[in-house]
């Protein structure tokens, strides 16, 4: 825990007074534009507190150059730096993120001051960014055992839930906006193959979030939808929401106890760790294996950037490579018949 705590204390930017006034005054602008942007105060803390730890680096250790003249190998030996104090792959990404969207606001705005400007993280080796938790890997089959097994058990609320999030990758606070309506003949889309839900509210910028439409393959989904509704209506439950709970004999919408309590129910029912992103890695691991592009993928799951495709894509590494050397053989195969 010492060197943890070391990467996280004042000591990275003790230095902030003494960094060069135009190094300042582009956190200043750049932190106009996110406010501009309705970024949440939260991300802007977090944003002007990671630029503050490299300004500070670059003061201490790299002449204070101005960020606009910087080079590639500034940031090469930045990333080292932050590796050498031990810090997690996934705090450098973050602090890479903010220096990339800093560099766009640049490339953006300050076009007519630095026309020669590129943003010099683009093209430099992704950081790899490490699972905080042990991956639960769910096959096809083993999800369709386990929704045989909660429909044989009449667990039809929860194969539904099950379904869902396996079927859409919806994070908790957005299986807990599902809503029955959601579901209808009006919302399919893709030639039957999806339903387009309404937008609901996501993680992301603003003091509200996002909002974003959630992409739900269809006929995974139907059969445990189609059974819980039956369900629904059998127990006379009204509630606007498509998952609930029961309290004290009244039925309410679902909350976020309702979606832990599922997730323990599904862990301790099938002997495994299941959690709330379980779902997502499943959903994202599907769709890569159906042809679609990283780009496309992070279309669906509304991402900002693909590097998160591969976080959540669990084809094993075998099977990528087995696809490689099959399209390079078809390649080969045309290029010969060319000849």
């Amino acid at each position: 825990m010492g060197k943890r705590s070391t990467i996280y204390n004042d000591n990275l930017t003790q230095d902030w007074d003494n960094v060069s006034d135009k190094n300042k005054k582009l956190v200043k602008e750049f932190m106009q534009y996110c406010k501009s942007t309705d970024k949440s105060p939260m991300t802007m803390n977090q944003y002007e507190q990671w630029l503050r730890v490299f300004f500070c680096w670059n003061y201490k250790e790299n002449e204070d150059k101005f960020f606009i003249d910087l080079k590639k190998r500034d940031f090469v030996y930045y990333f080292g730096y932050l590796r050498d104090l031990g810090m997690s792959s996934n705090r450098i990404a973050s602090l890479k993120s903010a220096l990339s969207s800093l560099s766009s606001e640049i490339e953006l705005l300050c076009e007519d001051l630095y026309p020669n400007f590129r943003n010099q993280l683009r093209g430099l080796e992704p950081v790899h960014i490490t699972a905080v938790r042990e991956k639960t890997v769910v096959s096809g089959n083993k999800l369709e055992e386990m929704l045989s097994t909660l429909v044989e058990k009449k667990e039809y609320q929860l194969a539904c839930y099950l379904a869902l999030v396996c079927s859409s990758g919806s994070r908790k606070a957005e299986m807990l906006q599902m809503k029955p309506e959601f579901f209808v003949p009006e919302n399919v889309q893709f030639e039957g193959y999806m339903y387009c839900t309404p937008k609901i509210r996501a993680k992301g910028r603003g003091k509200q979030g996002k909002m974003i439409n959630k992409y739900v393959i269809k006929d995974a989904f139907d059969p445990y939808f189609e059974l819980w509704m039956k369900e629904r209506e059998k127990l006379g439950i009204k509630c606007d929401s498509l998952f609930v709970t029961n309290v004290n004999g009244e039925w309410k919408n679902a909350n976020v106890s309702t979606a832990n309590h599922f997730a323990k129910q599904i862990s301790t029912m099938f002997n495994i760790d299941w959690y709330s992103h379980s779902g997502r890695h499943y959903f994202c691991t599907l769709l890569k294996s159906l042809g679609l592009s990283d780009d496309i993928v992070r279309i669906v799951f509304s991402w900002a950037s693909v590097d998160l495709v591969r976080v959540y894509d669990d084809t094993p590494v075998s099977d990528k490579l087995f696809e490689h050397m099959v399209a390079l053989g078809k390649k080969a195969q045309q290029d010969s018949e060319e000849r």
